[in-house]
């Protein structure tokens, strides 16, 4: 298949799987989702997003109508139908159906697959970004479905030639519209700090693991606008991204004073992605 789509047990292709209006998700963004890449039909850190999904559900008090082993097992099926050495996977569990009421549906929640053709970032290639308020509502730990500021912040992005926007909150750095951002500063990694201004990043956790692995000392706090212009580095971090560079924001050249460690942090995030989702021969 090109691609395909599931729902609550049918499968098809994307744009021929529908889904009910029922489906809470379709009202009220009611729900929750996660993403991995895949490779050679491997999904990357799968058991990973998935803990995080029935997190997230449980923050929000939505019962998936499977379990964890039962959701992992099926996209690890589902991935051999779609055609293609690298995928996208994006899986979701909205809340469940009913009729249009605010007030919470009993039972399970619908899930949702999709997954596409599509590969990982070029990570030696660094990034243009720009920037916009972060406007966003007290729940951005949770992965929820509503995801329209961070639409919007990817439509500013493009309207500007970048790829990524990053979201400032009262001169602080928060993260980008569908990725983290962290610095490199006097041989320190510095990222904003896992509150309810961020998603905490699958990958996040993964570049201040190996940070430490490698001696170079974390801080997790809030940093200013002007410490990610003044950056040494600036590090953009995601599933698709892995680990990208930073050349320019809003058109000023950023970072370039401690390519060594960029390219430690980077090369090492990019080759355990290739090393997992390589087949033993």
């Amino acid at each position: 298949m090109k691609n395909l789509g599931y729902y609550n047990g049918r499968v098809g292709l994307i744009e021929e799987v529908s889904v009910p209006m029922t489906d809470r998700a379709f009202y009220f963004g009611d729900g929750v989702y996660d993403a991995v890449m895949c490779r050679n039909n491997i999904p990357y850190l799968l058991s990973t997003h998935v803990n995080r999904l029935f997190d997230n559900c449980h923050l929000l008090g939505i019962t998936p109508p499977k379990t964890k082993e039962e959701i992992s097992h099926l996209i690890k099926e589902l991935v051999k139908l779609v055609e293609g050495e690298e995928k996208f996977v994006y899986f979701h569990v909205s809340r469940g159906s009913g009729i249009r009421n605010h007030e919470f549906t009993s039972g399970v929640g619908n899930l949702c697959i999709t997954i596409k053709p599509q590969r990982v970032d070029d990570v030696f290639k660094k990034m243009d970004l720009t920037i916009t308020k972060d406007l966003r509502y007290g729940y951005c730990n949770i992965k929820t479905l509503n995801l329209l500021p961070s639409v919007l912040a990817a439509q500013v992005a493009k309207d500007n030639r970048c790829e990524e926007t990053v979201f400032v909150r009262d001169n602080y750095i928060t993260e980008c519209s569908h990725s983290n951002i962290s610095i490199l500063k006097n041989g320190e990694l510095i990222t904003a700090p896992a509150n309810n201004h961020i998603l905490p990043g699958v990958t996040r956790a993964h570049l201040i693991e190996v940070a430490r692995e490698n001696k170079i000392p974390v801080r997790e706090q809030n940093y200013t606008l002007e410490e990610l212009f003044s950056a040494d580095e600036i590090i953009v971090t995601s599933s698709s991204k892995l680990a990208r560079g930073v050349k320019a924001i809003c058109g000023k050249s950023v970072g370039g004073k401690d390519e060594e460690g960029l390219k430690l942090l980077r090369d090492s995030i990019y080759n355990s992605y290739i090393k997992a989702t390589t087949k033993a021969i």
